[in-house]
C-alpha cells in the first residue's frame, strides 16, 4: 500500500489529485491533507510514514519551501504548481517531479510512474532528473525571433524576411531596412533597440548607434581608424563603420 500525503491549498485542485490517483488502479491511503505552510511543517516534523508527497508551492500563508528548506525531507515530492519559476528549488529538495497546472491525467500517470521507478534508487538518480529538466525548461524558455516584419505603405501591408535583410538604419527616430536588392524600406519601429529585441543576435549585430547589420551580407572588413573598421555589405553601395566602442565586440562576433 502506497501512504500518500497531499499539500495543497485549493479543494477543487486537492479532488483532482485524489481523482487521478484513484484512476492509478494502485493501493494507497491517503493519511493527510494539508493547506497552510504551517501545518506542513508540523506534520513533517513527525516524522511521518509516507511514500510520496504531492505538494503544491504557494499556499494561503506562506511558500511551502520555507518548511523544505528548513528540514531534511527523506520523503519524494511530486511538486504540483501554477508556477514554472520554482523547479529549481523543487530539485534542490527531494524533487522528484514537477507538474504544471492544468495538467492531464497522462502527464500524472507519468510522474507516478517516475516515482515508482525511482523509488529504490532516489539519490542516484536525483543528478538525472535535475538535468532532464533543466533541458526541458531551457527549451520551454528558449527566445522565438521574428523571421518576418511587418511594412505599412499606402497600398497596405506586406512583410520582410528578416534574413533577407542586410543591414537596418536609424536616422532621428526613423528606421529603415535595407534588402538584398538595396531598396530601402521605411518601418514602423521608431528605434534600434525595438529592432533588435526580436531578432536574433548571432545573426545581426549593431556596430554602431544607428546600424545594425546582417551577418550573411558582410562582404569585406577593413581597418578604417585604429580603433575602427569599415564594413563592405553585398549588393550595397554605402560603407558602414563600427565605432570605437562596438569594435572589439563585433571582431569577436564575427570570429576575427
Amino acid at each position: 500500500m502506497f501512504k500518500i500525503a497531499i499539500i495543497e491549498d485549493e479543494a477543487p485542485a486537492r479532488k483532482k489529485l485524489k481523482n487521478y490517483i484513484e484512476k492509478l488502479g494502485i493501493d494507497y491511503k491517503i493519511i493527510a491533507e494539508i493547506e497552510t505552510v504551517d501545518a506542513t511543517l508540523d506534520f513533517l516534523k513527525t516524522n511521518p510514514e509516507v511514500d510520496v508527497i504531492f505538494s503544491d508551492i504557494e499556499l494561503r500563508d506562506g511558500n511551502v519551501f520555507d518548511v523544505y528548506s528548513s528540514l531534511t525531507i527523506k520523503i519524494p515530492i511530486i511538486f504540483s504548481t501554477a508556477y514554472n519559476n520554482f523547479w529549481m528549488h523543487a530539485f534542490e529538495t527531494n524533487g522528484i517531479e514537477y507538474l504544471l497546472k492544468p495538467f492531464t491525467f497522462e502527464r500524472f500517470e507519468k510522474a507516478w510512474n517516475k516515482f515508482e521507478n525511482l523509488k529504490e534508487n532516489l539519490q542516484q538518480n536525483q543528478q538525472a532528473i535535475f538535468k532532464e529538466l533543466d533541458a526541458y525548461f531551457q527549451e520551454r524558455n528558449k527566445p522565438v525571433f521574428k523571421e518576418f516584419i511587418s511594412v505599412k505603405s499606402n497600398t497596405g501591408i506586406y512583410f520582410l524576411k528578416t534574413e533577407e535583410i542586410v543591414y537596418f538604419q536609424a536616422d532621428y527616430g526613423v528606421v529603415f531596412a535595407f534588402d538584398m536588392q538595396g531598396k530601402k524600406h521605411l518601418l514602423n519601429q521608431n528605434s534600434l533597440t525595438s529592432i533588435q529585441e526580436i531578432l536574433n543576435p548571432e545573426l545581426f549585430f549593431k556596430i554602431n548607434r544607428s546600424e545594425l547589420i546582417n551577418r550573411n551580407f558582410v562582404e569585406r572588413i577593413n581597418r578604417y581608424t585604429k580603433n575602427t573598421v569599415s564594413i563592405s555589405l553585398k549588393n550595397q553601395k554605402e560603407v558602414l563603420k563600427t565605432s570605437q566602442t562596438t569594435t572589439a565586440a563585433f571582431n569577436n562576433w564575427m570570429g576575427i
